[in-house]
């Protein structure tokens, strides 16, 4: 019991120092790293490759995964493109493997690992910048990293030396059931690798045995994307069968070519002098069956990226589901930002037309304010979800501008439905032939100008000449109720209904404002707010802001 609780403290010291590091350097790279991976990818070699530097990097497959997901949803980032940045992020996460085979076992570690830990506490506390300060912090995480192998690796010797080696005869494909468990368990291949390298350097592991549970762990990293697609959209759920496929493409390959993938990390170990090094030749074992997986996928990548196209398309045409956010984008502020302002753009062009059928009620429009209430919801748990993240100042001032936007386009279909209200009783009275023809030339007009604004890019209000009528209609109907023609119930519905119209108009004009700035390509200016008191907004009221009320009298 004393070892295996060794064993498991490392893990869990490695898991944390891994933690530390991506996280620190997430945040300390800022836009960068997602501005990188957006414009280094043009073609699939060079997809390819960012995906290779970038996760070798951050020391996280899963958070490049994340991020190439989230680029796709937004547009970003082309299929094609993002398929090859997660085969490049395989490749990169064996990096992990040779730090701890070269240095995790051959170095005293206490040497290394106490002024790393010490080091970037000092940073993390004192730091004057932010940057900085999570630079300290990806530092102590290699720090604490080391540690976890040391201790890995003392508690694997002495196990080593109590238990016998598993049986030759031992069936590959249950070590390899091994792998997939320890990867799917920890969440990260890196530790389950960095596991099988201190077992296989402690002697508790043969070669062929310790190569058989890194493919399994090489497999079982796809977990992490499948559980990302959980509710997610089409694009993220194409790029988690991509990514399954070639993990299991090259497990399968690597398994049948097992016995000459090892006689080429012999021959190729003996020609680096690292054949009396196991660690090291298992490191080289992992990097060279990745290797040979992307050689498979080279030229079947294209006919799977069709293929895969044509498929999961049925979420994006439905209405009453959110297209370009889910739970992929909320660590990606600078992505988060491009689709919210993509998902509110879909919202905001069912709007102008629905001022056109006024003042009369409409079923269907009921119906439709209902579906964008739902998703009102989802954009509001979105928003509170990536306020809880580490943002700059620009990114705190563009998801302001998305609670803003987001609470007129809720106050909107509560304008709607109230007017839809008004319609109703209005019907009722035996003057509603009157009140029709006077109401519905105003709103057909509202709806036009509302229309053409959408059509010139959103970036105009509404037209000044519809307040001349507005003040126009009003009259005409103090003058028909003047002269008999409408009861006195009838004229404040109408009035009301009237005013009501108004006020949605205002409400539509700060919503173009507000998506103007939002998708602005440069910072938005304005005022910040700090990113707990958008934490504090979002828990209050997720799918909605603090309403403006204009008092203005109906009369």
């Amino acid at each position: 019991m004393e070892y295996v609780t060794t064993v498991l403290g490392g893990v869990g010291l490695f898991l944390l120092g891994m933690w530390l590091i991506t996280e620190g350097l997430k945040v300390a790279a800022g836009a960068s790293l997602e501005k990188l991976l957006a414009s280094w990818t043009r073609n699939r070699l060079r997809g390819l490759l960012s995906g290779t530097l970038l996760t070798a990097l951050v020391q996280s497959s899963s958070a490049i995964t994340v991020a190439a997901l989230g680029f796709v949803n937004t547009g970003l980032l082309r299929f094609e493109r993002a398929v090859w940045v997660i085969f490049g992020s395989n490749l990169g996460t064996t990096l992990t493997a040779w730090v701890v085979a070269l240095v995790g076992v051959k170095f005293q570690i206490n040497a290394i690992a106490l002024p790393l830990v010490g080091i970037g506490a000092l940073m993390r506390v004192f730091a004057p910048a932010d940057r900085y300060r999570n630079l300290g912090m990806a530092l102590a995480g290699f720090g604490v990293l080391f540690l976890g192998i040391e201790v890995l690796s003392s508690g694997f010797q002495h196990m080593g030396e109590s238990f016998p080696l598993p049986d030759a005869g031992t069936p590959l494909v249950w070590l390899i059931l091994v792998g997939i468990i320890l990867t799917t368990l920890m969440q990260s291949s890196s530790a389950a690798v960095a596991l099988v390298l201190t077992a296989l350097a402690g002697g508790l592991l043969g070669f062929r045995e310790a190569a058989a549970v890194v493919i399994g762990a090489n497999v079982g990293t796809t977990s992490t994307a499948l559980l990302a697609t959980l509710g997610a959209t089409a694009n993220a759920r194409r790029l988690a069968v991509a990514h399954v496929l070639f993990n299991i493409l090259t497990g399968v390959m690597a398994l049948l070519l097992l016995s000459p993938l090892l006689d080429l990390v012999g021959y190729l170990a003996g020609l680096w002098q690292l054949d009396g090094d196991p660690a090291a030749q298992l490191a080289l074992f992992h990097t060279c069956f990745n290797l040979l997986g992307i050689a498979l996928m080279w030229p079947l990548e294209p006919p799977l990226s069709r293929f895969l196209l044509r498929r999961f398309g049925e979420r994006q045409k439905s209405t009453v589901q959110l297209q370009f956010l889910d739970r992929n984008l909320v660590t990606l502020p600078d992505a988060a930002r491009v689709a919210l302002s993509q998902e509110m753009q879909r919202l905001l062009a069912q709007y102008p037309q629905a001022l056109a059928t006024l003042p009369a009620p409409d079923s269907d429009r009921l119906e439709q304010i209902a579906d964008r209430t739902r998703l009102h919801a989802g954009v509001g748990d979105f928003l509170a979800d990536v306020a809880r993240q580490q943002l700059v100042d620009e990114q705190v001032a563009a998801f302001q501008m998305g609670w803003r936007l987001q609470g007129n386009l809720v106050n909107m279909d509560e304008t709607l439905q109230r007017l839809n209200g008004f319609g109703l009783a209005m019907q009722r009275h035996s003057d509603w032939p009157v009140i029709q023809a006077l109401l519905s030339h105003w709103f057909a007009n509202a709806s036009r100008v509302m229309e053409q604004d959408w059509q010139r890019g959103g970036e105009r209000g509404a037209d000044a000449s519809l307040l001349g009528q507005y003040e126009s209609t009003k009259s005409a109907l103090l003058a028909n109720a003047m002269a008999g023609k409408l009861s006195r119930q009838s004229l404040d519905l109408a009035l009301q209904s009237l005013s009501q119209g108004r006020w949605f108009l205002e409400q539509w004009q700060r919503a173009l404002e507000y998506h103007h700035q939002l998708s602005a390509r440069d910072p938005v200016d304005g005022s910040l707010v700090p990113a707990a008191e958008m934490v504090s907004i979002g828990e209050q009221g997720k799918a909605t802001v603090s309403r403006e009320r204009d008092t203005e009298n109906a009369y």
